[in-house]
Order: C-alpha cells, then structure tokens, then sequence
C-alpha cells in the first residue's frame, strides 16, 4: 500500500474516532434517563461507555497503523493523540471510583 493511501486511511478512521468520541458525549446529553431509584439513569452512563468502548477501539487501530509511519512524521505523532485520550479518560474514571470508593466525603 502506498504512503498516500496509508495516510488517507489514517484520516478515515480518525474521521470515525472523532465521530464516536464526540458522539458519545452528545448521546450521553441526549437520551432520557429512565429506570427508578438507585438505578436511574445508568442507561445514559452506559450508552456513554458503550460509545467510548467504540472510540477506544478505534483508537488502538489508529494508534497501530501509525506505527507504519516514520517516526518524526506529522501523522504518527497525530495517531497518537486518540489513544492518549483514551488513558485520561481511563484514568479518570479510575479516579472517580476511588474517590467515591475511599474519599472523604
């Protein structure tokens, strides 16, 4: 494959990681909390993770592609980015459930 396809490629799919990433947010804002009591709501945080979960796949591929690129190259430093994302993400949630887990309230 050649370099310029390989890098259309790369485009492609961080047009459809940028979709996802976002999208999980405006689906998040967007669907109506049902369920009753403790439980109310989790369908907006699961429809959130779910689309994360999508983004986060996408974003190991675009992160592996990337590595077909020189180094210094603009795109593999941009492939980088999706994946980078993904560990904040990951990381905060991890911090979220410590401080609600062993936080002092």
């Amino acid at each position: 494959m050649s370099d310029d396809a390989r890098r259309l490629w790369l485009m492609i799919l961080l047009a459809l990681w940028l979709m996802t990433f976002a999208g999980s947010f405006a689906a998040w804002w967007l669907t109506p909390t049902t369920g009753d009591g403790f439980v109310r709501g989790m369908n907006r945080v699961t429809t959130f993770l779910g689309w994360q979960g999508i983004a986060g796949m996408l974003a190991l591929g675009i992160w592996g592609m990337g590595r077909g690129f020189p180094a210094a190259s603009p795109a593999r430093r941009l492939s980088r980015w999706p994946l980078g994302l993904a560990g904040l993400l990951v990381a905060g949630l991890a911090g979220l459930v410590l401080w609600a887990r062993f936080g002092v309230v």
